[in-house]
């Protein structure tokens, strides 16, 4: 075996251990709470890494300071679901997943889960009375 492989297969096995250090932090959070940290279990099951995860919680987190600054009253959530669904396509592009608004749905529901997403809630209800419209 060269040198060269033998230092691409040390790289990878780096790689895959940040990946169950990471994959073990999120399992803490899980079994303290399962149903609130349902998109760990997700996050895990499509082998994330750290850097998607991240990525994708930002685009959460900006979502969901949006939300919070708007007024309770506020009916019309078109526009934030279609800027939420926008921003989790683009992403969803570069993980390789489907990128229908059901599969970003269930992503949502998921997310809206966490103790401090749960204002996505509004967004979940919002597009799950939207889809039962259609049907």
């Amino acid at each position: 075996m060269n040198e060269e492989n033998l230092e691409n297969k040390v790289v990878r096995l780096e790689q895959k251990v940040a990946q169950l250090e990471f994959y073990i932090n999120l399992l803490r959070e899980f079994t303290v709470a399962p149903e609130a940290f349902v998109l760990w279990d997700f996050i895990m099951s499509e082998q994330l890494n750290e850097q998607q995860t991240d990525e994708m919680m930002k685009v959460f987190s900006k979502h969901v300071r949006v939300l919070r600054d708007l007024d309770e009253k506020q009916e019309e959530m078109t526009p934030y679901w279609n800027d939420l669904s926008n921003d989790l396509m683009t992403l969803f592009e570069q993980f390789k997943w489907r990128t229908d608004r059901e599969s970003i749905l269930r992503v949502v529901l998921r997310a809206s889960k966490l103790p401090h997403m749960v204002a996505l809630n509004r967004l979940v209800q919002y597009a799950q009375k939207s889809q039962n419209s259609k049907e």
